[in-house]
């Protein structure tokens, strides 16, 4: 038996293929705007019922009024039916939009400043050794001037004196000497390093937020806590190497590769995998949003990965070229989440009104 039948205007005669469940009810031509009782054209015995003026409270529709072709977005025909993989949306929260845009923006800023704070923080000591006394390294040998650039090094981020080295083996100077050193540095990216952990986590949030919009398609195999986890996978794997250091000077090497490893299988995931569930997500729905290209997010790891491969990466360049593919590939994620979100919301509108 057909599941469809064909429907024509006994006012303007516009032909429509319309579902089987619809034969009999009220519905609104989508050229014309007559509502009529809707009936197979190809039934002739079947008598011209007498034409609707009025709506009926009780719309095959919804909602107490005909249908209409503006009110179906994403469809040519106002009686199509849903895709067959379509499913049932989950709740929306509309907040989610502003706090998209405000992690992505945060942790942009932090890392930024965070950056350029470090190679200030760090270059700045180095600068004012050579500028502010330039004979103290005049007649010396290549290894005294590192020699005493360390010197210098320490006391300019710390209140080390030469003086302090009387009472330490000389196999051992340089070690104290870096010691010291890092320790003064330490002290002086203590800013830094709080502007990364603050960026790291609005980077953590906007993960788990974009991960969010898609959780009620039964396709998606990740949740956004299992992708957060997987985000500090690879640092805790590197720091369990390095409590292994004791064992085996080889283990920390080791199990940090395994790290690198797992880091560029999460990114993959984390970009390429939520671009195309995001892609997929919007064709099944019927959603018309702005989309992240899974092919260019697959570009952007491959080149994260080649990138950190020595004499492949060409000096950094191949991160720089990934870095520079990271910004569309993120404002794409994020413009594609809050679309869904939109749609979402006026769906809900629709039904509550």
């Amino acid at each position: 038996m057909a599941d469809s039948f064909e429907y024509t205007c006994s006012q303007c005669r516009e032909s429509l293929t319309l579902p089987l469940s619809l034969m009999g009810q009220q519905g609104e031509c989508p050229t014309c705007h007559h509502v009529e009782t809707l009936s197979d054209a190809s039934y002739e015995a079947l008598p011209t019922p007498e034409p609707v003026t009025t709506h009926s409270n009780h719309s095959p529709f919804g909602g107490g009024a005909p249908v209409v072709a503006a009110n179906v977005p994403g469809t040519e025909n106002p009686y199509a039916t849903p895709a067959e993989d379509a499913f049932q949306f989950g709740s929306v929260n509309p907040d989610h939009r502003v706090r998209l845009s405000l992690t992505l923006w945060g942790t942009m800023a932090a890392y930024t400043l965070a950056t350029i704070w470090a190679i200030i923080a760090i270059v700045a000591p180095m600068v004012s050794i050579f500028t502010e006394n330039p004979e103290r390294f005049e007649g010396l040998s290549d290894d005294e001037q590192a020699f005493e650039f360390m010197i210098a090094l320490a006391e300019s981020t710390t209140d080390f004196v030469r003086e302090d080295l009387k009472d330490v083996p000389k196999d051992k100077w340089e070690e104290r000497l870096g010691l010291t050193i890092l320790t003064g540095m330490g002290t002086l990216l203590i800013g830094p390093l709080v502007l990364f952990l603050c960026g790291t986590v609005a980077y953590l949030i906007f993960f788990y937020t974009l991960w969010h919009q898609i959780q009620d398609s039964p396709e998606v195999g990740f949740s956004p806590t299992a992708i957060v986890l997987l985000q500090l996978a690879p640092l805790a794997v590197i720091l369990f190497g390095s409590l292994l250091g004791s064992i085996s000077p080889l283990l920390p090497v080791f199990i940090s590769f395994m790290g690198a490893i797992i880091h560029g299988v999460v990114m993959f995931i984390s970009y390429w995998k939520l671009a195309e569930y995001m892609e997929r997500y919007c064709r099944q729905q019927g959603i018309r949003a702005r989309q992240c290209s899974p092919g260019l997010a697959l570009s952007m790891c491959i080149c994260h990965v080649v990138g950190a491969i020595p004499l492949i990466g060409l000096g950094g360049l191949v991160n720089l070229v990934g870095l520079i593919i990271w910004f569309p590939v993120v404002f794409g994620l994020k413009n594609c989440a809050t679309d869904i979100i939109n749609h979402k919301m006026a769906i809900e509108q629709q039904q509550q009104g």
